[in-house]
């Protein structure tokens, strides 16, 4: 009761005339007033939070429920015209739901009919042959009629057909000059077809299970099915709708979110099929794609499964030099992007260990604090460039972080960046720590960062190493790295419009560092504060990675 009075405490002084104060319940029921007082207040909040959200048109339709058989999304106000499925009527400013899987879309209030009338795309089935799972109207913007190859949709309404696996869009009238079987399209060797999926069902009172228990090969030639992986939360949210459009061009089970499952839940598929056959999508940042290449090599699969890249984010050095670009924007072109994919080329990159033995001791008994291991593909940094990276990190995780956007992101880097040139935390970053390049102990300069570098891109799109005249080859797969300094965060502004060089300090296949004081560090984009230790970083192999040819 003490906790409720807390939380009605302020809301009740601010509507008090408009509770019991109007309506006397206070002097009504003496006993009770108050409680009956602070229910509502409480109810009028919520009338008026409802009330705004009606208003400004950002209405959330509750569709969860375990027996659902659409992936419901709610509908973006965009050029087309979206019209229910049910009631073919004209979703009034853009207020409804669309499934991601099949293109059916439906008003709030026709879900449930939706739901029991509209069969989704199958994940799994016993038949081996597909027929068209047509879905009639909300066709996309220039979508031409496969049989006549006249423009579809043209006339308002509910109209035509889209095949939710091919993709091919149809005239109502030229529907039955197509054959009923479905051969998915032109990217029919990306997808795992329903027949294909064999699972175990584990039924529950509260949830129902699909879990994946095998895979069978369809027997077609170069089937090389690819498996979508992305964070929705990722890239400003744009992660929630690349797995949005992918869903609707593969199979659904071909598609998982890294907030509800771990990457190993994609590589399971290389588990159950011959792990050179399957190609991964990455769709994230330089962190997410390290984190699948290293839970390859922990789960110690031969071969490991070819990684393509989707950039999001603000960074993305590891894309930039595969050639996949250094970010995507919510208009991208899925045919292009597999189409990419089908034609890039394997690759391998170099896989860096990097142990960390802690220096530090747990209280007085003498126990060194654990040591871990971290692995790396693009480059590790301690200095001003990780304590920038930290603090725009930490910004992002704050709870008055709303402006989630590249052009936002990239001015926090700024102010972060324009504050470290005041403050310098990183000064004299040479004194506290020894560098060991093979070995041989380097005599450093005044610095403020140390990068050790196994790509040439670094800060998004900077080639630090290249930009130095008459160095030695730098290559992403040859076993050495590239260790640079940098003197100022001003000297990293500099860089960026490449109005300076670092300074270079050698080539090595084994990087050591004796670290004696406090520092920040990261790691392919991943920063920490880290204690006083010794960092071992060691080649352990390659991964395999698909690079861009188009």
């Amino acid at each position: 009761m003490a906790v409720f009075s807390k939380f009605i405490k302020a809301p009740r002084t601010i509507s008090n005339y408009l509770t019991s104060n109007m309506w006397g319940i206070d002097e009504a029921f003496p006993p009770y007033g108050g409680l009956i007082s602070a229910l509502s207040t409480l109810a009028l909040c919520i009338a008026s939070y409802y009330m705004m959200k009606w208003i400004s048109g950002d209405v959330t339709v509750p569709i969860r429920d375990v027996s659902k058989t659409h992936n419901w999304k709610d509908v973006k106000i965009t050029a087309k015209s979206w019209y229910c499925s049910i009631c073919e009527e004209l979703l009034i400013n853009g207020i409804g739901v669309y499934c991601d899987c099949c293109g059916v879309c439906s008003d709030p209030f026709c879900i449930k009919k939706a739901n029991q009338r509209l069969p989704c795309k199958v994940i799994t089935s016993k038949s081996e042959i597909q027929l068209h799972h047509w879905v009639k109207g909300n066709l996309p913007l220039g979508a031409t009629c496969d049989v006549c190859h006249e423009e579809c949709a043209v006339e308002p309404g509910l109209v035509d057909f889209q095949c939710c696996w091919c993709n091919r869009a149809v005239h109502e009238y030229c529907l039955s000059k197509l054959s009923e079987d479905c051969d998915f399209g032109p990217f029919r060797d990306m997808i795992v077809p329903p027949w294909c999926v064999q699972v175990a069902r584990r039924k529950s009172s509260i949830h129902r299970h699909m879990l994946l228990r095998g895979v069978k090969h369809p027997g077609w030639k170069n089937w090389r099915p690819l498996i979508v992986v992305a964070n929705r939360k990722s890239g400003n949210n744009d992660g929630a709708l690349i797995l949005s459009e992918f869903r609707r061009f593969l199979n659904p089970a071909q598609v998982l979110d890294l907030a509800e499952r771990p990457p190993a839940a994609a590589l399971q598929w290389s588990i159950l099929m011959a792990p050179e056959r399957v190609t991964l999508l990455a769709a994230g940042g330089d962190g997410t794609v390290a984190w699948i290449l290293t839970t390859a090599y922990k789960l110690d699969l031969e071969p490991d499964p070819a990684v393509a890249i989707f950039p999001l984010g603000t960074g993305n050095d590891l894309s930039r030099v595969l050639g996949w670009g250094k970010g995507s924007s919510s208009d991208f072109d899925l045919h292009s992007i597999l189409t990419k994919v089908q034609n890039a080329k394997r690759s391998r990159i170099d896989r860096w260990r990097i142990e960390i033995l802690p220096y530090r001791h747990l209280s007085n008994l003498g126990i060194r604090m654990p040591a871990k291991s971290l692995y790396m593909y693009n480059y590790l940094s301690i200095g001003v460039d990780a304590q920038v990276a930290l603090d725009f990190h930490k910004a992002r995780g704050s709870r008055f972080y709303v402006f989630g956007n590249r052009i936002f992101n990239k001015m926090l880097y700024l102010c972060f960046g324009t504050q470290q040139v005041v403050t310098a935390d990183c000064r004299n970053l040479e004194k506290r720590l020894e560098l060991f390049l093979d070995g041989k102990l380097v005599v450093l300069p005044e610095l403020e960062s140390v990068v050790v570098l196994n790509i040439p891109s670094w800060g998004a799109g900077v080639d630090l190493w290249g930009s130095i005249p008459d160095s030695p080859s730098q290559s992403y797969n040859d076993g050495v790295l590239e260790v640079l300094g940098i003197y100022s965060s001003f000297h990293i502004a500099q860089l960026q419009v490449g109005l300076s060089k670092p300074h270079r300090i050698g080539q090595a296949k084994n990087v050591e560092i004796h670290l004696k004081a406090k520092a920040p560090v990261q790691v392919d984009g991943e920063p920490w504060e880290q204690p006083p230790a010794q960092l071992k970083i060691s080649l352990v192999g390659h991964a395999t990675i698909l690079v861009n040819q188009l």
